[in-house]
């Protein structure tokens, strides 16, 4: 026995109809072939080809259905998302060696200028540098003063009359009478001051008018002496014999540093100026001055 495949028929007429219409359409034209031949008019002769026409166009669309189906798969169309590449800059890591900040401290330059500054220009009947009354003004510049006359001064000055820490001058012997005091006889400006350290260091006597004028500190200086013979002379001349007076001197004698004998040394009266040899046991007033 056979075994005969039956393929599955469509449901609405299947393909019995196909069949029976293409047998139709052959007998029409068949017929229509015939009547072709017979008929002589031109209307047969343009109709009888269309209609065979149409048999052998309807015939091949009919479709056999035991034929395997073609079945049309629409081209998967597969979209492929782009790769997305991004592509990284490798990192580059710098090491930047760190900067030492040096701090440099700023150069002070100190520049120390050393003025020697003129000494000022005084007048008599100024007040000079240690507070007292300038007195004398050297004509030719400088004369020799100090201790050993080394020094070389233009100015003295002489002491206020409250030098003592009174309102008027105190009174003093002049000290060591009988005694030659070497070295205290000189008279010229610019001879107290050795004058007065020859009797501070030969006259032990406390009290005495050299000693005073050499202990005084005053206007922060510490060179006050008594003065000579002629330097208390100026002092008279200038200060106290001025029209108006100055220095607020005593009327009386005042001692000078210059010795005349051993028992005599030089005075001067501010009454009328006169100098004279006093016993050194006098009481005479006193007063400092100092050489600059």
């Amino acid at each position: 026995m056979f075994a005969v495949d039956v393929c599955n028929l469509p449901e609405t007429g299947g393909s019995t109809f196909v069949l029976i219409a293409g047998v139709f359409v052959l007998v029409a034209g068949v017929i229509v072939t015939r009547w072709v031949r017979q008929s002589a008019g031109r209307l047969s002769v343009v109709v009888a080809p269309l209609v065979l026409l149409g048999g052998f166009v309807l015939v091949p669309q009919v479709t056999d259905p035991c034929a395997p189906a073609t079945t049309t798969v629409p081209s998967a169309t597969t979209t492929v998302p782009s790769a997305t590449t991004t592509t990284v800059a490798p990192t580059t890591t710098t090491t930047v060696p760190s900067a030492t900040t040096t701090t440099v401290a700023p150069t002070t330059t100190t520049t120390t200028t050393t003025t020697t500054l003129a000494p000022g220009v005084y007048q008599v009947g100024q007040t000079g540098p240690g507070g007292g009354i300038v007195f004398y003004v050297h004509g030719n510049g400088t004369f020799a003063c100090g201790e050993t006359l080394n020094q070389n001064c233009t100015y003295l000055e002489v002491a206020p009359n409250t030098w003592n820490g009174g309102s008027a001058d105190p009174r003093a012997t002049w000290g060591c009478s009988g005694t030659s005091i070497t070295g205290a006889d000189g008279t010229a400006i610019g001879t107290g001051r050795q004058n007065t350290t020859d009797i501070v260091n030969g006259c032990a006597t406390s009290g005495i008018a050299a000693r005073l004028a050499n202990d005084l500190t005053l206007g922060g200086q510490s060179d006050w002496f008594l003065p000579s013979k002629d330097e208390l002379n100026q002092m008279y001349i200038n200060l106290h014999s001025a029209s108006t007076p100055l220095g607020g001197f005593s009327t009386d004698y005042y001692w000078s540093s210059s010795e005349f004998a051993d028992i005599f040394a030089d005075g001067q009266n501010f009454v009328g100026g006169g100098q004279n040899n006093g016993g050194k046991t006098n009481l005479y007033y006193v007063r400092p001055v100092r050489a600059f």
